[in-house]
């Protein structure tokens, strides 16, 4: 008797042990399914060159675990090289009701002027492997920020730059405009930079866009253009249209195809005429940790977005190489520089326009085929805090 207690509880443990042995087998299952979707989902992403670095490490670092190496291996050989946008698109908040432009903000005009891109002269750059001379990225960069009264003066030193950039590189005179960044500042600051002659401007934040347009509006200011230099949520794609008549950052088939909605609807009540203007944000660096599209993914974004019947790509923006070195920063742009070419070549005429060069590294993006440059420090001094 005391031998068939001690079997049946023996039995009993044995049952237990294997019935921990059959939940941990269930959840192992399941995580293994997981980590199988988002491995695919990886792939995919990589594929299409859409997706950014962060979440594709994030989604292999998790396959990797749970399935093994060989896995790992297999989304390794299949990811494009470089990186890409650094944040996923998100799902947004319903989409407020457009509304027609503000007084002062002028429709966007017919095709963009051709500009030519010719190759720099030889002298244009340092030597590949040579650093920066001292304070060639240092352009009043430093100090307190500047009055009101001083940004006339700070607009015109920037225009005079501009012009020595481009006879240095060869260029006609002109042939580059000055967009300034405006991330910050308040709408005076944006009405004296209007008054010293500033006519092109870049919001980064879109509730940034909405009330320096409203209060310019309010204050009479001249026409000028204004355009969206910051990564568009899904739900502020509405209000970008509305305020501004470029978005230089468009980055992904998804964000394309809802602001062709958007603007289908603006044209049937009558808020807007033309397609709207967008430039492919290309990630030339490489860099995790900005947004933008893989070089070699734009072409078949650029193929896609041209048959939507309400966008019309202008050109193609980059931040470019954050490095002290100019050969590195000069590659950089010409990639983007010669995507464009391509793009032209394979029948996209209209994309003309390239948006590199910042206060720190214009005359590298000039001598490489700059169309619009974006500055901001360079004018309004040091930004302000938040």
């Amino acid at each position: 008797m005391v031998r068939s207690t001690t079997t049946n509880s023996e039995t009993a443990r044995a049952a237990a042990k294997n019935s921990e042995t059959a939940r941990a087998a269930a959840k192992n299952s399941e995580t293994a399914r997981a980590a199988a979707k988002n491995s695919e989902t990886a792939r995919a992403a990589a594929k299409n060159g859409e997706t950014n670095c962060s979440t594709a490490k994030k989604m292999e670092s998790t396959s990797s675990t749970s399935i093994g190496a060989t896995d790992t291996a297999t989304i390794s050989a299949r990811r494009t090289p470089s990186g890409g946008a650094s944040t996923p698109q998100s799902a947004g908040a319903p989409q407020p009701t457009d509304a027609p432009q503000p007084t002062g903000a002028p429709q966007p005009t017919g095709a963009p002027r051709p500009v030519a891109a010719p190759s720099p002269p030889a002298t244009a750059l340092q030597p590949d492997d040579a650093p920066l001379p001292a304070g060639a990225l240092a352009h009043d960069t430093a100090g307190s920020i500047p009055p009101l009264s001083d940004i006339p003066q700070r607009y015109q030193r920037l225009r005079d730059r501009v012009l020595a950039a481009e006879a240095s590189a060869g260029r006609e005179a002109g042939s580059v405009s000055i967009e300034l960044a405006a991330k910050y500042q308040a709408p005076e600051r944006v009405l004296a930079a209007l008054s010293a002659g500033a006519t092109l401007f870049g919001h980064n934040i879109i509730q940034q866009l909405e009330t320096s347009e409203e209060a310019l509006a309010a204050a009479n200011a001249s026409a000028h253009r204004t355009h969206v230099i910051g990564h568009v949520q899904r739900n502020k794609a509405g209000k970008a249209l509305r305020y501004a008549q470029c978005i230089e950052t468009l980055d992904s088939f998804d964000l394309a195809q809802r602001l062709d909605r958007l603007q289908a609807r603006r044209r049937e009540e009558g808020a807007a005429r033309e397609p709207f203007d967008v430039m492919l944000q290309v990630n030339s660096s490489g860099s995790c940790s900005q947004f933008g599209v893989m070089p070699t993914a734009i072409p078949e974004l650029a193929g896609k977005v041209a048959e939507l019947q309400n966008l019309r790509i202008i050109g193609l923006m980059t931040i470019g190489a954050h490095t002290d070195n100019t050969a590195e920063i000069a590659r950089s742009f010409r990639v983007v520089r010669e995507l464009a070419e391509e793009l032209r070549a394979n029948g996209l005429p209209t994309v003309t326009e390239l948006s590199m060069g910042m206060t720190q590294d214009l005359e590298i993006a000039v001598a490489e085929g700059s169309t619009i440059v974006r500055v901001g420090t360079a004018v309004f001094g040091p930004r302000p805090a938040a």
